[in-house]
């Protein structure tokens, strides 16, 4: 049985200066919370957040691409000691979901749309190779498009965008796979890379990272924002992840030159629930992160103007022309707001 919230609650940001209580309880339910009165014109008049399935493991975890022609979106499990992530994709009307059997794609994590396919970052295993594969939703058809930096295997490719004015795809690529004991001893830093499929052209364009993992570019692309999500990490003994709030919990924003290089590394904005997981822009240039609890939303100033609370870790959330999904683990939600996704336009019409 599905449950929607529609509260909207405005967030005292003098008082949660100052009163600790106040500070650690607010965002106690899901809703829609308001820290910035520029919010509303992103809600509209009748935000809702609707769950729309629940099961018993992480099953909505990653990726989250919307498919025109299957009118569906492709999302992934979370990883489990023993237990391979799924796949999976959600029809946009019916809401049924459906478990998908792509075998070469092996512990897929993030994902995107590129050419009409879905392009999955396989994180690989003890004897796969970490890769970016492509597949085709209607005939099930798989390609590798890159496995290696010259020799060099990737650790675990996590999250990937195209630039859809180049065709040139840009991908992160941390040691969690490692972390998680499902892929051997890295031989590559936390780097981020681009990649021209046309040319063969592959080329780091960023490094100095804890864990860099989500990425996206700004509506006009040029900017382009990485998380650094390094205050979650595998605790070996306990067998489980661990928070350091001392690490980095941080959204990096760099400036784009000749859409190929990235200038002027600086923070763009701290996740104070969490880490900053994925990342998207809308058509205005508003920066939406899944963290703690919920879906996290700055200004392009980095300012904070609110926060849409699931009530439970949200690593990965995207647009589409009926809303935005949201990856919630056990839960999968859909929320209905004004905001458009900068790439709706691209990849829904």
């Amino acid at each position: 049985m599905s449950v929607t919230y529609r509260d909207i609650v405005g967030v005292d940001k003098k008082r949660q200066l100052v009163d600790l209580d106040y500070a650690r309880t607010v965002c106690g339910k899901p809703g829609f919370y308001v820290y910035d009165e520029k919010f509303h014109s992103i809600l509209g008049l009748s935000p809702t957040l609707t769950g729309l399935e629940t099961r018993d493991y992480r099953f909505a975890h990653e990726a989250g691409v919307y498919h025109k022609e299957t009118n569906s979106i492709y999302f992934t499990s979370n990883y489990s000691s023993g237990n391979s992530i799924k796949l999976y994709r959600v029809h946009c009307e019916s809401y049924k979901v459906e478990e998908l059997d792509h075998y070469e794609v092996i512990q897929a994590n993030g994902a995107c749309q590129h050419k009409g396919n879905i392009l999955y970052c396989a994180q690989g295993d003890h004897t796969h190779p970490s890769s970016l594969m492509e597949v085709n939703p209607i005939t099930g058809e798989t390609e590798t498009l890159i496995n290696n930096f010259y020799g060099r295997e990737f650790s675990s490719i996590n999250d990937v965008v195209v630039h859809h004015e180049t065709g040139d795809i840009w991908f992160t690529d941390p040691t969690y796979g490692f972390e998680q004991g499902f892929r051997k001893e890295p031989a590559l830093p936390n780097q981020v890379y681009r990649f021209n499929p046309e040319t063969g052209e592959l080329c780091v364009v960023a490094d100095q990272f804890d864990m860099c993992n989500g990425l996206c570019f700004s509506h006009d692309y040029t900017k382009m924002y990485v998380t650094d999500t390094g205050a979650v990490k595998m605790n070996k003994e306990a067998g489980s992840f661990m928070h350091n709030p001392q690490h980095p919990s941080v959204i990096y924003e760099y400036d784009v030159v000749d859409q190929r290089r990235l200038f002027n590394k600086r923070v763009f904005a701290f996740c104070d629930d969490g880490i900053p997981d994925s990342i998207k822009c809308d058509i205005h240039g508003n920066v939406y992160s899944g963290c703690g609890h919920g879906i996290h939303v700055w200004n392009p100033d980095g300012v904070l103007l609110g926060k849409i609370i699931t009530g439970e870790v949200c690593a990965n959330f995207c647009f589409s022309a009926s809303g935005m999904w949201i990856f919630s683990e056990f839960h999968l939600f859909l929320c209905h707001l004004d905001a458009k996704g900068a790439l709706v336009n691209i990849e829904c019409y």
